[in-house]
């Protein structure tokens, strides 16, 4: 079961990574860009990560589910 969990898991969390590090760095160059008074680019960076790993993990729940409810 945990090897099953596993490999469902693994592509989801390698994705979320992924996306997380862009919006970072995508999240940083906007705020350094476009809002350098109003609060640090690190600090817009990583509200811009965060946002981006939330849509990434609200994307993949359906198919997380599928897999692991057995359902095609």
């Amino acid at each position: 079961m945990n090897k099953e969990i596993t490999n469902i898991l693994a592509p989801v969390a390698g994705v979320g990574a992924v996306a997380a590090g862009a919006g970072f760095v995508l999240g940083t160059l906007i705020g350094w860009l476009l809002v350098p008074d109003a609060m640090r680019p690190w600090q817009f960076g990583m509200i811009f990560a965060l946002v981006s790993l939330l849509l990434v993990l609200l994307c993949a729940a359906p198919y997380v589910w599928r897999r692991y409810s057995g359902q095609s």
